[in-house]
């Protein structure tokens, strides 16, 4: 086949391009049904590096650029004195360069990125002013590198200046940048020029590139962003080409991935980064953003590069129920962010993330300029707060948290919008109807009971185990009262404490089923805090309802994969603000089926009837003050939740592991024993529990909810029906799948 490629060098990098430069014209099909045609499609696909690039400045600003933001900062008092006092700080520098450390390991890395951010702002301040001894200051700090850089030591996770290459990036980056913006100032010679390139800058890039994560993964990503910003800055066309089209040895075969690569398979059809965590996500969003960015100013377009699908991308739904495959950009993985939150905008944190809110980024500015669309341009302006769209308070001042943001900004940035209450599509099979959000891919479904910021919402993650950083927590949820995340994730602990593996890793951490005390595969019962599925196995839920109604909400998915003979399915219903949840357990096995849900509260009249712990088992050793109940019951926990436990089981409520800062929350663990079991639970969040009355199994599987004022829910293996008291039907979700 005849290598494709695209050539970029007449684009001009100011233009606000809405749609795609480029589609890709081979007639894309289904990946699934035709691996190889799709393998050998992404294969000869390559961005061409343009044969000349502009003069310096062009890694983040041009002349052009620079003299537009003088211009607004003319213009704009709050950000004229921002600048001012910014200056005011860098001028009291000047007598008091800092230098960078000869040796030492343990304390290099913080005092190098500390001394790299300072040559960027020198170099940032002689832009804006044209002041020599800004540009003298930066140049102090580049060429002291100069002799020691070499004698930096790799360090076993690819860092020489940094300990990392997560850290090795910023700080290649910021002295990337540094020289850029001084190159033509007169203050380095050509002599000094060569060294810089050939003693630091070069060798930088090399070291990056032999990052110990050769192909998806975040690592991966960040030192693309290095290698290309490095590549760009010194017009070494090896570093480009890696950076863009990957790395392959002499017969072809790839060994190091690159941006296309990337965004054909580390990014999935419904805009998920594949490692499914949405702090993950963010970051991983900010590395393209600086290599995209770089790029854009030497006329390569990635903001709209057209790349064909790899067959890994179809995620969760690899069926392709919900969607099918083709080529994909890289806007999906921004937009994927804005519908992974509840109504007012708070996160169901899932897998490795610790922050529960929505990530505001410095990338969104350069999206905006890409795109046009107004949601970017909103969350430029969002301070970063835990609930962002419940009374968003937008402001120019937000945008600026250091002061080489003025280098990401955009003068023409209009006021922005986002709702909740705008259908959309997310990528090429991202669903938004409604409210409600399936990302089918990615594996992660929102019902919301409307936009509104107070609205009642649950999520449940069910995608394909994605990297290290996943949870054994499959079919797990999350729901929002409205006013705070009411069942929630419950993780408080670092990579390499005692208590992430026992605890944060642990299936009985979160809300979902455990069986026979031990976590879903691949975590299992074993001692990996980053354990993956071996031998190519996958452990993923399939999605097999989603159901944006009006009044009836519904989504439903199972899982196979998270034990060996056991089928999970989970069914969660949300009608007029109140959750209704099916869990089924099939086993030709009898086993023991713990169901659990952390809440943020406190149980009612809770009194510990022992000290515990529930089990020695992990996660289990660290619940403890325990008290039992039996079921059918309804569970009371403060301020005003309500858990109406229809099936039978033993109840017991205690209290969750104490996490940072004190941090401790109430969990209740509903047990049965059996092969075939069912649990099934109401969610309200009123004064008082709403009248659930009975629960009726009917012998074709069907289970039927009776809820205040006569409304009936019927879950059955076909789908979801409701009705009024007289069995007259309201609405109906059907299964997707046959």
């Amino acid at each position: 086949m005849e290598s494709k490629t695209v050539n970029f060098c007449d684009w001009n990098p100011r233009s606000r391009i809405v749609g795609s430069l480029l589609f890709f014209s081979l007639g894309i099909v289904c990946l699934v049904g035709h691996p190889t045609t799709a393998h050998a499609q992404l294969k000869d696909f390559r961005v061409e590096v343009p044969a000349e690039l502009p003069e310096h400045p062009r890694l983040f600003l041009n002349n052009q650029e620079i003299d537009e933001l003088k211009a607004w900062i003319e213009r704009e008092p709050w950000l004229k004195k921002f600048v001012d006092d910014f200056l005011t700080r860098t001028r009291e520098r000047l007598d008091d360069v800092p230098l960078p450390p000869t040796e030492g390991n343990s304390e290099r890395g913080g005092r190098n990125r500390h001394i790299s951010t300072q040559a960027n702002e020198f170099a940032l301040a002689y832009v804006l002013t044209d002041e020599r001894p800004f540009a003298e200051a930066a140049a102090e700090i580049l060429l002291a590198y100069v002799p020691l850089y070499k004698n930096y030591p790799v360090t076993r996770t690819k860092g020489k200046a940094m300990s990392s290459t997560l850290d090795e990036t910023r700080w290649a980056g910021d002295y990337a940048t540094a020289y850029d913006l001084i190159y033509q100032s007169g203050v380095l010679s050509d002599d000094d020029k060569v060294a810089i390139e050939e003693e630091v800058l070069r060798p930088a890039g090399n070291v990056l590139r032999i990052c110990n994560h050769h192909y998806r993964s975040n690592w991966r990503a960040r030192a693309l962003a290095g290698v290309g910003m490095v590549g760009f800055c010194i017009n070494d066309r090896e570093l480009i080409d890696e950076a863009l089209n990957g790395y392959r040895d002499e017969e072809g075969r790839l060994l190091r991935d690159g941006f296309v690569q990337h965004v054909a398979w580390s990014l999935m059809s419904d805009g998920i980064f594949y490692e499914r965590s949405f702090g993950y996500q963010s970051f991983t969003t900010d590395s393209y953003f600086l290599l995209m960015e770089a790029a854009r100013h030497s006329g390569i377009d990635l903001w709209n590069l057209s790349v064909p699908s790899h067959p890994l991308d179809a995620g969760a739904d690899i069926e392709r129920t919900f969607g099918a495959a083709g080529p994909k950009t890289i806007k999906p993985m921004l937009d994927a962010l804005f519908y992974r939150t509840f109504s007012d905008g708070s996160v169901p944190v899932v897998a490795n993330a610790g922050n529960d809110d929505f990530f505001t980024g410095r990338y969104y500015e350069a999206a905006w300029r890409a795109y046009g669309d107004p949601k970017f341009a909103m969350a430029a302006r969002l301070p970063r707060v835990a609930r962002p769209w419940d009374k968003p308070q937008l402001s120019d001042r937000t945008r600026l948290r250091s002061p080489t943001e003025l280098m990401w900004m955009e003068p023409d940035l209009p006021a922005g919008s986002f709702s909740l209450a705008d259908d959309a599509t997310i990528g090429r099979t991202g669903r938004h109807e409604n409210a409600c959000t399936l990302l089918p891919n990615g594996g992660y479904a929102l019902l919301r009971q409307s936009a509104a910021a107070d609205a009642v919402g649950v999520g449940m993650t069910f995608g394909r185990w994605g990297s290290g950083h996943s949870h054994a927590d499959k079919l797990s949820i999350v729901v929002s009262d409205g006013r705070r995340k009411a069942i929630r994730e419950v993780k408080y602990f670092g990579y390499g404490a005692k208590k992430y593996l026992t605890w944060d890793r642990q299936t009985i951490a979160h809300n979902t089923v455990t069986v026979d005390e031990k976590s879903q595969a691949p975590q299992g019962d074993g001692d990996d805090e980053w354990a993956i599925p071996s031998g190519g196995n996958v452990v993923r839920g399939r999605p097999l309802m989603f159901h944006p109604g009006e009044r009836l909400k519904v989504f439903r998915a199972d899982c196979e994969d998270a034990y060996e003979g056991v089928r999970l399915e989970r069914t969660v219903v949300l009608i007029d603000g109140v959750l209704v949840d099916f869990f089924r357990c099939q086993s030709d096995q009898q086993h023991t089926y713990d169901y659990a849900l952390h809440v943020d509260g406190e149980f009612a009249n809770h009194a510990p009837d022992e000290p515990g712990p529930l089990s020695e088992a992990y996660g289990y050793r660290h619940i403890t003050e325990l008290r039992h109940a039996t079921a059918p019951a309804v569970m009371s926990f403060k301020p005003q939740g309500h858990v109406r436990v229809l099936s039978p089981g033993e109840i017991t409520t205690a209290r969750g592991i104490k996490g940072k800062g004190g941090k401790q929350r109430s969990v209740l663990v509903v047990r049965q024993e059996g092969q075939n079991v069912a649990f099934v639970s109401v969610i309200d969040f009123g004064e008082q529990a709403t009248a659930a009355e009975q629960l009726e199994t009917a012998n074709d599987g069907e289970q039927v909810v009776s809820l205040g004022g006569g409304l009936k829910v019927i879950n059955s293996p076909r789908g979801v029906t409701l009705t009024d008291e007289e069995g007259t039907l309201i609405e109906q979700a059907r299964l997707a799948r046959p």
